[in-house]
């Protein structure tokens, strides 16, 4: 069998969104997956300052982050790509404009409008802060630089005029009915995997990739092989071509041993 290189989603796939514990069958699926020469990379809609060391700590070769905007191999980054200046300024002005609720994420922090309302965004800001992940408020005088976003609304939110203002600037993944992230223009997880493939020189037909949710379609519709995990958003689930068990139900290991890699 030939070297594959494969991609995991973070949330959901590798590590639970309710109690954030990463499954022993996965770790031991990981390792054993890499000594047997495969290549584990972790694509995540997460910036680099919000990845956990017990992330980084799985066996895993390096980093697609941010949606596509950031990569890296074994530490070394490969791609890099940021917002900021006029247009961060300007993000930030209409968010507070429009009323929504918008997390700028970034490699060297995470922003949050002063005065939170959304339950899960107070929820994941009080979980990084006590991790002591680089957590910051922002106001209308504030000047920062970001990766991507992650945004949330609400009935008295101008939605359409946000849209309608960054509509050439950016490219919006409805993840629920009142959740849309926000990725610069050509940027996802499917042009971070072309980076990487092509900077390592592994043909497309070794990919495959993992994921739970509809922000890992660009991925899931990239590689040459798919899982849907048994958790997933059942929206994915005809856009891959496996659908693997419950992320709690040995989901990875069936999923690597599926396609031979232990």
């Amino acid at each position: 069998m030939s070297r594959k290189i494969v991609f995991f989603d973070v949330d959901g796939t590798i590590s639970s969104e309710e109690t954030f514990a990463i499954p022993e069958s996965t770790i031991k699926a990981m390792k054993r997956a890499q000594a047997n020469g495969h290549i584990m990379y972790i694509n995540t809609g997460r910036p680099a300052s919000s990845i956990e060391d017990q992330i980084k700590a799985l066996p895993i070769d390096g980093f697609v982050m941010g949606c596509g905007t950031h990569v890296t191999y074994h530490g070394k980054t490969i791609l890099h790509h940021t917002i900021d200046g006029a247009l961060a300024d300007k993000i930030i002005q209409v968010s507070l404009k429009t009323n929504v609720e918008n997390v700028l994420e970034g490699a060297n922090g995470t922003y949050y409008p002063e005065h939170l309302r959304n339950p899960m965004n107070i929820h994941f800001r009080d979980r990084y802060k006590s991790q002591g992940f680089p957590v910051f408020d922002y106001d209308e005088n504030s000047h920062v630089s970001f990766d991507k976003m992650a945004l949330w609304y609400f009935p008295d939110s101008d939605i359409e005029t946000w849209k309608e203002t960054f509509k050439d600037d950016l490219d919006y993944i409805q993840r629920d009915v009142d959740f849309i992230e926000n990725v610069p223009k050509g940027y996802s997880k499917a042009t971070g995997i072309k980076a990487i493939i092509d900077y390592l020189g592994i043909p497309l037909e070794d990919t495959i990739s993992i994921g739970d949710s509809t922000n890992d379609l660009p991925m899931l519709e990239y590689t040459k092989e798919s899982v849907a995990m048994g958790n997933a958003n059942p929206a994915i689930f005809d856009s891959v071509s496996y659908i693997t068990t419950d992320i709690n139900d040995n989901g990875i290991w069936n999923a690597l041993d599926h396609f031979g890699l232990l």
